[in-house]
């Protein structure tokens, strides 16, 4: 055990009870036995390409590009995964460890409750009970941010590593801005963005007019916007209700 272990520069760390970190180190065990195991990545990538639909497809937003006469903008399309982008990634390697490690049973703790729906959902693919945990009346509690899955009071070890080293540039977008990208992109090339990705996808608005159309920006559409349509169109009406005050 190398002392650093589970830290990136200052941030980081294992804060749990004892008896929780008994099993997150026995789960670390069995991670550290597969990681590298020909047959667990096997199996593992398996069920990304088919069950989850990997590799998406890298779109060339052409209609943007010309609207905005800017950069080359393409989208990583994370949207078409039906049970979301990362979120599946990880689940599916976690539920793979629990049957390696004679478990029936996960356990998902969600905010916005994408996670807890792809945890559910490989749960059921591998025959295992699952338990989500929601907020109280099963809804997400009332947040700042018009985007619930962005609605996080702290940042994760490996974010607050790249801001402090300066490998990552880290800004902010409104809800208006963000609402705006996603009726943008909505109206251009006819893809949906969940609120989440419409944020990057507000500063990519930003930032290509400024760049010539030799260079290329990437943008990761993480979701897609169905779930946001009934709160994007009552964000709309009192913002519409507000300017004609």
């Amino acid at each position: 055990m190398v002392e650093n272990k589970g830290y990136f520069g200052q941030f980081g760390g294992s804060f749990v009870p004892e008896p929780i970190q008994v099993l997150l180190d026995e789960l670390e065990g069995t991670f550290e036995k597969y990681k590298n195991a020909p047959e667990f990545l096997a199996e593992y990538h398996h069920y990304l390409a088919d069950y989850a639909g990997r590799e998406t497809p890298l779109y060339f937003a052409e209609s943007l590009m010309d609207y905005l006469g800017s950069a080359k903008i393409y989208l990583k399309r994370e949207d078409l995964n039906h049970l979301g982008s990362h979120k599946l990634n990880n689940v599916l390697g976690q539920i793979l460890l629990a049957k390696r490690m004679g478990k029936t049973r996960v356990i998902a703790e969600t905010g916005a409750g994408q996670h807890g729906v792809a945890t559910a959902a490989s749960a059921a693919k591998f025959g295992m009970k699952t338990y989500a945990l929601f907020s109280e009346n099963d809804q997400v509690a009332p947040v700042y941010s018009i985007s619930a899955g962005l609605a996080y009071p702290g940042v994760g070890p490996e974010h607050a590593f790249f801001k402090d080293s300066g490998r990552v540039e880290y800004v902010a977008a409104t809800d208006d801005e963000a609402v705006d990208a996603l009726l943008l992109l909505t109206r251009k090339e006819g893809i949906l963005p969940a609120i989440e990705s419409s944020h990057a996808i507000a500063e990519a608005v930003k930032r290509a007019p400024q760049l010539s159309k030799d260079n290329i920006i990437i943008v990761n559409v993480s979701g897609r916007g169905d779930k946001d349509v009934a709160a994007i169109a009552d964000y709309l009406e009192k913002r519409n209700t507000k300017n004609q005050e």
